[in-house]
């Protein structure tokens, strides 16, 4: 992931994204850079992070072209 740099400083977001499918290991061939822990009830949390909002918009935007159901989004650091 490209990382973002205002005088000097690196300033990255990290990212909790909840969806509610049990996704295949052709999501984290797809997504590099993105952990993938499956959940025990079904459903996986996506961590990674990303340098500006356009960044995440746009993992977010291929999570529905892949027909996945994210159920929330959360900046963890």
């Amino acid at each position: 992931m490209a990382k973002m740099k205002f005088k000097g400083l690196t300033v990255e977001h990290m990212y909790r994204i909840k969806i509610k499918e049990t996704p295949g290991p052709w999501l984290t061939k797809s997504f590099t850079g993105l952990t993938v822990i499956p959940l025990e009830a079904g459903g996986a949390l996506l961590i990674g992070s990303y340098p500006d909002q356009a960044a995440l918009r746009g993992l977010l935007e291929q999570l529905w072209n892949f027909n996945l159901t994210v159920l929330s989004v959360d900046k963890i650091d």
